[in-house]
């Protein structure tokens, strides 16, 4: 198993520095400021931090602790609303879906249709080609979530390896005052980096996060299909991306994850209709997700938790992987546990 993780890791080069660019919206966009493609930098940001860890074996007690600072400091009402904020934007994908928002918007008008989604949660998932937009959307997750699931077994099997290393089994440093400092700073907003939000705001990229959204495919995330992304070419990190060849069988949303799959549908909607435009404090309403926010909050106290107890370094690396990532057969919650929940 060791070596099966070893060569995930060495697929994954995508620096934290150099990440993936997805759509910033469908074609027909009106122009002006989106909401969607700035807010699911934070949850691109989380899927670099997860590329970085598994770039190569953690080398000493400092970079040690600086993915547990990077992962343990998240800020979780942004990165859940970056989640279902990215959800959304491959939702907005499909052009059956796509057309079939523009349609009753042109029918009913922007008024109308927003109180719609307002006072019926479910009503942006009952149009035509909505089942169809949610299901790639979730089955994107789920790639992306197992190579989080795989980070973890990497970072969890790294533990077991520090404890035949000097400062691996080496005491960790006040292990109480870094968790405190990990709390104090998950509280704090954390705007994903320049290079992060430069990369959203690609218009030239709808065709490649559209083409992922139709067909996902059955083998990887796009988070492992891009090696490379400058800012100043984003497109050309593309070219390897080849095009998806299978459709996934149907995933099921797990009991008392429908709100948050009929908020997904709700935000890819609103996105389509850029919104935002019109409707900005709606659209925020509806990018608030209290089931994966409440999810993340108690996973990121279980981190806390797991730091402060952890005395010396091999525990600390053992925290990292059950806590800011996920391990196999694990249902304490964790960051990519509660990332992965909504399907299955």
């Amino acid at each position: 198993m060791r070596a099966r993780t070893r060569f995930f890791a060495a697929a994954l080069t995508l620096a934290v520095a150099a990440p993936i660019a997805v759509s910033q919206a469908p074609a027909s966009d009106t122009a002006g400021a989106r909401i969607l493609p700035s807010t699911a930098a934070s949850y691109a940001e989380y899927q670099g931090n997860v590329t970085q860890v598994m770039s190569k074996d953690i080398g000493s007690a400092a970079e040690l602790n600086r993915h547990v600072q990077t992962f343990g400091s998240a800020n979780v009402n942004q990165l859940s609303s970056g989640w279902i904020s990215y959800g959304a934007i491959l939702a907005a994908q499909n052009p059956e879906f796509a057309e079939e928002v523009r349609k009753v918007d042109a029918a009913y008008g922007r008024e109308r249709v927003m109180l719609g989604f307002q006072n019926s949660p479910s009503y942006a998932r009952t149009l035509k080609g909505g089942e169809v937009a949610l299901q790639a959307a979730l089955t994107v997750n789920a790639h992306d979530t197992a190579r989080i699931l795989s980070a973890g077994t990497y970072v969890k099997e790294q533990s077991y390896s520090m404890q035949q290393l000097s400062w691996g089994k080496s005491r960790a440093p006040d292990p109480n005052k870094t968790a405190s400092t990990l709390r104090t700073a998950s509280t704090q907003d954390k705007p994903a980096s320049a290079t992060f939000q430069q990369a959203f705001s690609a218009p030239d990229l709808n065709t490649v996060l559209a083409s992922m959204a139709a067909s996902p495919t059955t083998a990887q995330s796009i988070w492992d299909k891009v090696a490379v992304l400058t800012v100043s070419a984003p497109a050309n990190a593309f070219q390897t991306v080849s095009p998806v060849v299978a459709a996934p069988q149907t995933l099921k949303i797990k009991p008392g994850y429908d709100g948050t799959a009929n908020r997904m549908l709700t935000l890819g909607a609103q996105h389509i209709l850029s919104a935002e435009q019109t409707h900005p404090v709606q659209m925020r309403e509806s990018m608030s997700d209290p089931m994966s926010r409440d999810c993340l909050a108690e996973a990121q106290r279980n981190f806390f938790g797991c730091v402060s107890a952890a005395t010396h370094n091999d525990a600390l690396a053992g925290c990292l992987a059950k806590h800011g990532l996920q391990i196999p057969r694990e249902e304490t919650r964790s960051i990519g546990l509660c990332l992965s929940e909504i399907a299955r």
